[in-house]
């Protein structure tokens, strides 16, 4: 049996929400300024689909960690999302996590 997993896929889903709400803590964005800014700082290492973000963003947004409205972007009515306070201090948590875990996978991994 051949095992196709695509580790780009699997990867981001999972680190969606944290780099979302990094980005959100320089300042608010809509949907596809969060999915260019994550591909830009990252220099392409990460990149987010919209049928990855977007789900993210309704999820953060019911669980009170950013709040959207509308607005005017370059003439087009755009959601554009904002962190929240209770969103910073997930996201200062995430970071300490994040952090730890790859400390720990580079131990594992034996990845210098």
């Amino acid at each position: 049996m051949k095992h196709r997993i695509n580790w780009d896929t699997s990867f981001m889903m999972g680190q969606a929400r944290l780099l979302t709400l990094a980005v959100l803590n320089r300042g608010p964005l809509h949907g596809y300024g969060i999915i260019k800014e994550i591909r830009e700082k990252s220099q392409g290492c990460c990149t987010i689909t919209g049928g990855t973000i977007y789900p993210a963003l309704r999820e953060l947004e019911l669980e009170g960690l950013i709040k959207s409205k509308k607005a005017n972007v370059r003439r087009r009515g755009r959601v554009v999302y904002k962190i929240t306070p209770e969103g910073e201090k997930v996201l200062a948590r995430g970071l300490d996590r994040w952090v730890a875990f790859t400390k720990g996978a580079k131990r594992l991994l034996a990845v210098d």
